[in-house]
């Protein structure tokens, strides 16, 4: 795998509060992004609160990074990447009705694998990784095994929710 840089294209949010969008436009393929404008909340699928009030950086991977397999075809990728000196936060948006959680799970865990490759994840304090979807902010069924797993796999916390917290 040829050296990938996550932290080449970052960009601070000037922000404490703020969302985490991305269009459905699947013929352009424009990357996630984030938007610090509340009149726009219809478009956040992820509110992100930075209640640590320090710098933090947003990195779009999907449509950005190009991560591929070894047959030369695109590696799923989460969408974004939130950061600081303390965090890291790998973060999948989804915006559908069923059958989603395995899918981020699964562009999570890629994205997370690659990034362990690349750079030293031991760095960040917290290591975390959110799956939101719009659509189902909230859920009725326990997925704490399943977030159990994801920890003992790949080191980092697993969290289902459109809610973002940084402390």
């Amino acid at each position: 795998m040829r050296n990938i840089d996550f932290f080449e294209h970052e960009t601070e949010v000037d922000a404490n509060e703020f969302g985490l969008c991305d269009d459905p436009d699947e013929s352009s393929k424009t990357p996630a992004y984030f938007d610090t404008n509340p009149s726009n909340k219809s478009k956040w699928i992820a509110h992100v609160c930075n209640k640590a009030s320090g710098r933090i950086y947003f990195i779009a991977v999907d449509n950005k990074i190009d991560i591929r397999r070894d047959n030369g075809e695109m590696e799923n990728r989460c969408d974004a990447i939130l950061h600081d000196s303390d965090h890291i936060i790998f973060v999948e948006l989804k915006n559908q009705a069923g059958n989603w959680i395995n899918h981020a799970i699964t562009q999570l865990a890629t994205t997370i694998d690659v990034f362990k490759s690349v750079h030293d994840i031991t760095m960040f304090r917290q290591r975390l990784a959110y799956a939101c979807n719009k659509r189902r902010p909230a859920f009725a069924v326990s997925h704490k095994e399943d977030m159990q797993r994801f920890k003992n796999k790949y080191g980092v916390r697993l969290i289902i929710s459109c809610e973002i917290t940084v402390k």
